[in-house]
């Protein structure tokens, strides 16, 4: 099933992680919690951003940026140890814009064209905005103290192989564009 997504998703080049991180940073405590399940410093946010950024084979990061390049919303691909985990975040003053969705379907639609076949996302089952999306997405959703999201991927396609391939085409040319403005910006001084 392809959704059409409202918002580009880019995804970040390992040298780019760091953008992910400050991300990461700029998370209020409540997103924080929701994010991780529990309350979580900078120092270990750190130290999660450094093995994100030694291993990027295993880890890859999609964002939804504002016009000055800053990630506003990420979606966290886990590939560790043969399992495959999916994580989402948005910044509070973001939320309620479909950004959470349009990062799930563009991760979900790159591990299945990769012939992943499924995973599982972790999350508080007080947490119902990620556990709806999840149902819209069509993840099977087991409730406990954490709510696990276990993620059935579909087959590639050759539509899906071909919205990846257009997806990814205009999220690269709409950062380039930012990319450029904020340079002219930047060389002209202009606010």
């Amino acid at each position: 099933m392809v959704l059409i997504m409202s918002h580009l998703v880019y995804k970040l080049q390992p040298h780019e992680y760091g953008r992910y991180r400050k991300h990461l940073l700029a998370l209020d405590e409540e997103s924080r919690y929701t994010r991780f399940g529990v309350m979580i410093k900078d120092e270990i946010i750190n130290q999660l951003c450094d093995k994100f950024e030694a291993n990027p084979q295993e880890h890859k990061i999609f964002v939804i940026e504002d016009s000055e390049l800053d990630v506003i919303a990420a979606g966290h691909i886990a590939l560790e140890g043969g399992e495959t985990e999916l994580a989402f975040s948005v910044l509070k003053e973001y939320r309620q814009q479909g950004m959470g969705s349009s990062l799930m379907s563009r991760t979900i639609e790159w591990c299945q064209n990769r012939n992943i076949k499924g995973g599982c996302m972790v999350c508080l089952s007080s947490n119902t905005a990620i556990k709806k999306l999840a149902s819209k997405h069509g993840l099977l959703i087991n409730d406990g103290g954490e709510t696990l999201a276990n993620i059935v991927i579909p087959s590639a396609t050759p539509a899906s192989v071909i919205h990846e391939v257009v997806d990814s085409s205009m999220a690269r040319a709409d950062h380039l564009g930012k990319l450029q403005r904020k340079f002219v910006k930047t060389l002209y001084n202009v606010k």
